[in-house]
């Protein structure tokens, strides 16, 4: 009898342990790859615009840094939308924008380049053209219909990597492959101008 009562509390100990364990590296490794915003301010111009300011962080996979270094150029969608909640009716979106970013690597040149549109910044290394990704200063966005000063509206912001960009033979990888996939959870908050 006692051998029982002491086998079981070395297996549970063991296994609480283990448990622990296990629950924190998969915390860890399910926050080693992604996007994550680490913060999302909208701030109010007039009437009719607003300016969004964010800072997210962007993990690539293997697979996506040996595609970039291998000059196949990566394209990031950010989504930014703005709905007023009404009690009475449906909720109306106010505001929807889209931008997207694109990371590229020329290999004849040794640049990396971070664009947005036909803007574009090249640098020397991988991490210092992700750091000018993931950074969202004062971007002005235009508002479809006028904003109402003191009222309140739900913010929602998303970042993911758009696979549609990508070369038709890696959109199939794409499809079947978590490698290829890097999406950001939907940040909402609460915005009064």
């Amino acid at each position: 009898m006692t051998f029982m009562m002491a086998f079981s509390m070395l297996f549970s100990r063991n296994f609480r342990r283990f448990f622990a364990f296990s629950s924190l590296l998969w915390v860890f490794l399910a926050h080693a790859e992604g996007i994550d915003i680490q913060s999302a301010e909208v701030q109010w111009i007039d009437s009719a615009n607003v300016s969004l300011t964010t800072d997210f962080m962007v993990n690539l996979t293997a697979a996506l840094k040996e595609a970039v270094e291998r000059g196949i150029p990566l394209t990031f969608s950010l989504d930014l939308g703005l709905i007023q909640p009404r009690w009475y009716w449906f909720n109306r979106q106010v505001l929807t924008w889209h931008q997207e970013r694109r990371l590229s690597y020329n290999p004849l040149t040794r640049v990396y380049r971070y664009s947005i549109g036909g803007l574009y910044l090249n640098f020397s290394s991988l991490d210092e053209a992700l750091q000018a990704l993931e950074t969202v200063k004062a971007v002005p966005v235009h508002s479809q219909m006028p904003l109402g000063k003191g009222e309140q509206y739900q913010a929602q912001l998303h970042i993911e990597l758009d696979t549609s960009y990508l070369p038709k033979p890696f959109q199939l990888d794409a499809l079947y492959s978590g490698d290829w996939t890097l999406t950001s959870p939907h940040r909402e908050w609460m915005f009064t101008p």
